[in-house]
């Protein structure tokens, strides 16, 4: 594993805290970190981006209320009421939908959100979500799409996705569909797949469908799929686009684990093998055990050990995730780490052809740092075209420049 990194204290105390079950030392360690002069706004600043305001506050109150300042734990109460009560709407909505969506006889699906929530937090207020993710099988795309419109949604189409009767090219590449209801503001994300062409995950989504196991949502019992599956969606998303944004990602790895000690690893290593996101498996696993001590078998742990690839993405993510200076993330590094977290070249194809496709664009077409770093007439405003290239290798030079003094 990867050894222990030096973070500030105030992100130490978020990730003791990012966990339902908390033992004995870890108890103690939250106490004593939270008798240090902490920044108490930086936390409180960082637990709403990594989703972690309804374990912080949860834990905080439990174990060291007397050592929280007044203030900090009432914004903390505020926050986390404001969060259970959407949990709650959503919730109650995402019923709504599935009840309407049996009755047309469609199978959805729903992951994440409140159902990973039950699944592995045990409680749908203890994390934070903010959409509703709906799997439905492709035959089901447009029927269930009509439903929720006709139920007062808005489909908000993402450039590119086409309707009419050339709507079924939109299948090949995307994989969900965005909608916003026009009363409550309840977002749903009704996918197909779990990922784009642009990041190809392909998963027999048939067969999964008869392996979903039920789960209670407000004393209801529903459907969805697996530990298993789960794990293996949870690190792929973590994976793509944002590539472990939040701390809160993490924890839904870590408190799947937790709840479920005897998931079926063999199946969990065959899957991601066939589907070629074993590296993106184990790198969500390492993260799971670095960060917030996740139980793993001495198996899973041998195979990330002896992954020089996924202890080079575990060190990469750690020194993004605690980084104040890292939240826009450039092109070239974005689309480099996509690169790594495939083992197979199939897998990167598509990767390396939106690059020739965007590279242009994200080398020539200036933006407001272009415009801001130099102010240029309108007269002469072609000029950018030629500063942001010279811009971005002056940026690139200094970051190599820097990661060769810190080897040094």
């Amino acid at each position: 594993m990867s050894e222990a990194i030096e973070i500030r204290e105030e992100f130490r105390l978020l990730l003791l805290c990012a966990r339902t079950r908390v033992d004995r030392q870890q108890r103690e360690l939250i106490r004593s970190l939270a008798r240090k002069p902490l920044d108490w706004e930086f936390i409180l600043d960082k637990a709403q981006p990594h989703a972690l305001i309804p374990l912080l506050y949860r834990n905080l109150n439990a174990f060291c209320a007397d050592l929280v300042p007044a203030a900090v734990l009432q914004r903390l109460e505020s926050d986390n009421r404001i969060n259970a009560e959407r949990n709650l709407r959503n919730t109650t909505e995402l019923l709504r939908v599935l009840h309407i969506m049996e009755s047309a006889g469609i199978s959805a699906v729903p992951y994440k959100g409140p159902a990973l929530a039950a699944v592995a937090h045990g409680d749908i207020a203890l994390r934070k979500f903010w959409d509703l993710d709906i799997l439905v099988q492709t035959r089901d795309i447009i029927p269930a799409k009509s439903l929720l419109i006709s139920n007062g949604y808005e489909w908000h189409p993402t450039k590119g996705q086409v309707t009419g009767h050339n709507e079924a090219r939109n299948f090949d590449f995307w994989n969900e569909y965005n909608f916003v209801h026009t009363d409550n503001n309840a977002m749903i994300d009704l996918h197909w797949r779990i990922t784009s062409q642009r990041f190809p995950f392909e998963v027999d989504l048939e067969n999964m469908w008869e392996r979903l196991v039920p789960v209670h949502l407000l004393e209801e019992e529903i459907q969805t799929f697996p530990a298993e599956d789960l794990l293996l969606f949870l690190c792929v998303h973590g994976g793509k686009d944002m590539w472990w944004k939040r701390i809160g990602w993490i924890c839904d790895i870590a408190e799947l684990l937790t709840s479920h000690p005897d998931l079926d690893w063999s199946y969990c290593l065959e899957l991601a093998t066939h589907t070629g996101a074993r590296r993106m498996l184990l790198l969500g696993l390492a993260l799971a055990h670095d960060l917030l001590q996740a139980p793993l078998p001495e198996q899973i742990l041998t195979r990330i050990r002896s992954d020089n690839a996924v202890q080079s993405l575990v060190e990469h993510v750690h020194s993004r995730l605690f980084d104040d200076q890292a939240r826009n993330i450039p092109f070239l590094e974005r689309q480099r780490f996509h690169c790594k977290v495939r083992e197979r070249l199939q897998d990167r194809i598509p990767i390396y052809l939106n690059l020739v496709k965007v590279a242009p664009v994200a080398a020539f077409a200036p933006n407001k740092h272009d415009r801001e770093l130099i102010k240029l007439p309108a007269a002469l405003s072609a000029l950018y075209y030629l500063l942001r290239p010279a811009r971005l290798a002056h940026k690139l030079w200094s970051q190599s420049f820097r990661r060769s003094n810190s080897s040094l």
